[in-house]
């Protein structure tokens, strides 16, 4: 399987490893602990009026960093979905905007004039927008807040008095990707009853405008280790889901290493699951619609034990939403590299070429003059505090 990966990516003649899920020392495999996170944020939060997942509860970046002060949101705070901060990194000192649907910017990974062409082929609409959200549960709430690591001013004393930024193992970070239903029916050339039964969906507001939208996919990284577990996840429809790297799941997939296809943004087909799995959702409560979601791979190291970077991405988040070609997408070194000067500024420097975004270790000499922010990147919000 591994030489068929390398045949079909050139992944092997690149120097580079697809990210799959190790074991980790006190016996827990990486790709059980992205399930079992999975299914903790999708299950019911608790609130009938609201029927909102767990996740959803939680606070944005918005609520954290923009917010003056830092507020944990009400229950029924409406979604407000915002463009790829990481997608428009290059635009230093922008402010990013929310998500309108009635005056969408396209995504980055669409051909140019769009973008930069990083998910050409994809057949997106190019008329088309992609909303993004990220939520941090309580621990990670409550960590930066009280650290005061949530505006520029408290970034700055972090600085001076040297502390070591390190949240609690019990925090967890969500990003997802959220397109409009009649998009992604667009995308899939079907109906939008096709896309509410495979995808989950719910409302974003815009000023007074309401929009249904479908999550695309997302990531999710939690302290279990000082350097965070990472996973991606992705909607079983999406079109090239396992291209360029293939999807790896040793716990939640009947079918462990699944191979890109030789021609890009194609389908996959559905993930089945291992029974292992099917229980952990049911005993979790989750709703049924959560099966259709695939777990792209999990990661726990920066490179193989040749030294070839990991690669950790999805056909979502990185190519089509921020111009990243998944052949230079890996979750932890792109975090690894969150961290803030003397004035409380972000070092955006290092992911400001979307097309060469950094993989493998960290570059020790891009960070001088900077203090790690824990592989938070909440703190390159442009209309932070």
């Amino acid at each position: 399987m591994l030489r068929l990966i390398c045949l079909l990516t050139l992944l092997c003649a690149t120097g580079t490893a697809a990210a799959q899920g190790i074991v980790l020392p006190w016996g827990v495999p990486t790709d059980f602990i992205a399930w079992e996170q999975f299914a903790l944020i999708t299950a019911p939060s608790g609130d009938p009026q609201t029927g909102k997942v767990e996740f959803e509860t939680w606070a944005s970046d918005q609520d954290i960093y923009a917010s003056n002060p830092a507020q944990w949101p009400a229950v029924d705070a409406p979604k407000i979905l915002h463009v790829s901060a990481l997608g428009q990194m290059h635009l230093l000192g922008r402010k990013s905007s929310e998500f309108d649907p009635a005056r969408c910017r396209s995504p980055r990974g669409l051909p140019a004039p769009a973008g930069n062409g990083a998910a050409a082929g994809t057949r997106f609409p190019l008329d088309g927008c992609i909303g993004e959200e990220v939520r941090r549960n309580w621990a990670s709430f409550q960590y930066i807040v009280s650290n005061g690591l949530d505006s520029h001013a408290g970034l700055a004393h972090a600085y001076a008095i040297g502390l070591r930024v390190n949240l609690p193992a019990d925090a967890i970070e969500f990003k997802g990707d959220w397109a409009k239903v009649s998009d992604v029916a667009k995308w899939l050339q079907t109906d939008a009853g096709f896309v509410r039964q495979h995808y989950y969906t719910a409302y974003a507001f815009n000023a007074s405008t309401r929009t249904e939208v479908a999550l695309l996919a997302f990531h999710i990284s939690s302290k279990q280790i000082a350097n965070w577990v990472w996973a991606d996840f992705e909607a079983g429809t999406n079109p090239g889901r396992c291209d360029t790297i293939g999807c790896h799941d040793s716990f939640g997939a009947a079918v462990a290493n699944v191979a890109p296809n030789q021609v890009g943004n194609q389908a996959y087909g559905a993930c089945a699951k291992s029974t292992a799995l099917q229980a952990l959702l049911h005993n979790a409560g989750t709703a049924p619609v959560w099966n259709n979601y695939c777990l792209k791979g999990s990661q726990a190291a920066f490179i193989d034990r040749n030294a070839n970077p990991y690669l950790l991405g999805n056909s979502v988040i990185e190519p089509l939403n921020a111009g990243i070609p998944v052949a230079r997408s890996s979750c932890m070194t792109c975090h690894a590299y969150a961290s803030f000067d003397q004035r409380g500024n972000p070092n955006a420097s290092p992911l400001i070429e979307p097309l060469n975004s950094p993989v493998g270790l960290v570059d020790q000499s891009k960070m001088i003059g900077y203090l790690s922010n824990d592989f938070i990147w909440g703190i390159s919000l442009p209309e932070m505090k």
